[in-house]
């Protein structure tokens, strides 16, 4: 049986705070490491040996309203001969025939676990590639420019500009480090129909929906957590869930 959760259409909270690194140079041709100086003492690791045992959760996020959301457009005003000419669909909403919502996160709220890893966010075509991604707190973010053309990548948290990464010619590669838990929006100060979003859990027990709105989140450690689940559009739902040693604990979140 699948445990459910139920959402409505509301606005979109940001929360935590961005730190970066130290700056590092990388191979000629690409541009050197940015550092930002802020400091957030950071948990120490859950000793996952203690757990009993890890169990799998797997799941589906679908729209469950009677009228579907539409994405706007967005008129390309700088750049034509790299962005295009005309317009950008603002892919807010991405709805699978099957109800299925693309690029809904989900992850466990609230267990510590550290975990380093390393994710890129391209700007290609004068928009970043992925739109939505997840990210494991206290790990890098590398921010690339593929294209021929000037952009500034600026990170938003709790309210504050974190960064502003000026990447003025193709090949340019900065580098963030992501502190604290929490949900970065991502713009180009020069493209305004540019977005990205970053979501930081505490953990690395998180997943994002496919274009069927599936997921599963494996090697999850045994025991009852809150599942939380974050859409650009659509907002924030939770759901409590029981995992169990080597166990599939299956869930559905249902929006409307």
């Amino acid at each position: 049986m699948f445990q459910k959760g139920k959402l409505t259409i509301g606005s979109v909270l940001m929360a935590g705070v961005l730190t970066t690194f130290a700056s590092e140079k990388i191979p000629l041709g690409k541009h050197y490491q940015i550092e930002y100086v802020k400091y957030f003492a950071y948990a120490d690791n859950v000793n996952l040996s203690n757990k009993k045992g890890t169990g799998t959760i797997e799941g589906i996020v679908v729209f469950a309203g009677d009228r579907e959301p539409k994405n706007r457009r967005k008129l390309i005003t700088k750049d034509k001969h790299v962005c295009g000419k005309g317009f950008k669909i603002d892919k807010v909403y991405i709805i699978g025939k099957n109800k299925g919502i693309k690029n809904a996160v989900v992850y466990i709220e609230g267990l510590k676990v550290k975990k380093s890893e390393e994710k890129s966010l391209i700007q290609k075509g004068c928009e970043f590639h992925p739109r939505v991604f997840g990210i494991t707190a206290g790990s890098i973010l590398k921010v690339i420019n593929q294209d021929p053309v000037k952009h500034e990548a600026t990170g938003v948290q709790d309210f504050e500009t974190i960064f502003k990464l000026s990447q003025h010619k193709q090949g340019m590669v900065d580098k963030v480090k992501l502190d604290k838990p929490g949900i970065v929006k991502i713009t180009c100060s020069i493209h305004g129909w540019m977005i990205s979003w970053g979501v930081i859990p505490s953990n690395p027990f998180y997943a994002i929906t496919d274009e069927n709105g599936k997921f599963k989140i494996t090697d999850v450690p045994a025991g009852t957590y809150t599942l939380k689940l974050w859409h650009e559009g659509f907002g924030e739902d939770e759901i409590t869930v029981n995992v169990k040693k080597g166990k599939t604990t299956k869930v559905k979140f249902e929006i409307e």
